[in-house]
């Protein structure tokens, strides 16, 4: 039960940081497009009218799988 506790508040704060950073990034004047980019890897589409956006995060699960396979092995 603690490991899964632990866990859990691994991953919170790891998106929490992700959260501040991209807070942080949005607040800068200096950069023309402040939002987060896409991993290479990751496919994203909008149509020309902008009615349709669909984003395939392909290389953003890979690795998110992997970080949360080597948690629970390391915590299990």
């Amino acid at each position: 039960m603690s490991a899964l506790l632990l866990t859990a508040l691994i991953i919170l704060l790891t998106l929490s940081a992700i959260g501040y950073v991209a807070a942080q990034r949005a607040a800068r004047e200096d950069q023309p497009d402040p939002k987060l980019t896409l991993l290479p890897g990751d496919i994203s589409y909008e149509s020309k009218s902008g009615n349709v956006k669909v984003y395939f995060p392909i290389t953003t699960s890979i690795v998110l799988s992997i970080v949360l396979t080597l948690l629970m092995r390391f915590f299990g």
